[in-house]
């Protein structure tokens, strides 16, 4: 049987949805400065979406101080066209690890705050939809799953 074991680190609640609950994870985000723009704020996951983390244009205001030049900022095809993302380096915080990442805000338009999937990649996340949880997690030592050979 091939397996692997995963010790949950913490956990978050799902967000409420319309229709159903989203997974979302708890995080503190810091500008570079080292301002807490966010604080154990819930945040929806939404793995349609392929950036790191974006932001409301007001929340986006405190992280113009490490904007990238415009011919770094990402264009993204949505079914209402092409949206254009300023782009900003920001830290994140989620269960005592910290580390560097982009956020972004859409250049026309509010934004939302989303948790995206070069953000998602970084993580073991494990969405326990019966539990309305989403978790983070680390592999077990000594798991070494083995591939399966029929």
């Amino acid at each position: 049987m091939v397996g692997r074991i995963y010790r949950v680190l913490s956990c978050t609640e799902y967000l409420e949805g319309k229709r159903h609950p989203a997974p979302a994870l708890k995080l503190t985000l810091y500008n570079v400065t080292g301002d807490r723009i966010l604080e154990d704020r819930r945040v929806p996951i939404d793995t349609g979406y392929e950036g790191s983390i974006m932001l409301t244009n007001e929340l986006y205001q405190a992280f113009q101080i490490a904007e990238l030049p415009r011919t770094l900022w990402r264009n993204y095809r949505t079914l209402t066209g092409a949206i254009t993302m300023r782009m900003a380096r920001g830290i994140i915080e989620i269960n005592d690890m910290r580390f560097e990442c982009f956020v972004e805000s859409p250049l026309f338009g509010k934004g939302k705050l989303l948790i995206g999937r070069e953000l998602l990649n970084r993580l073991t996340i494990i969405m326990d939809g019966k539990r309305k949880q989403s978790c983070i997690g680390r592999l077990e030592a000594g798991n070494n799953p083995k591939k399966f050979n029929p």
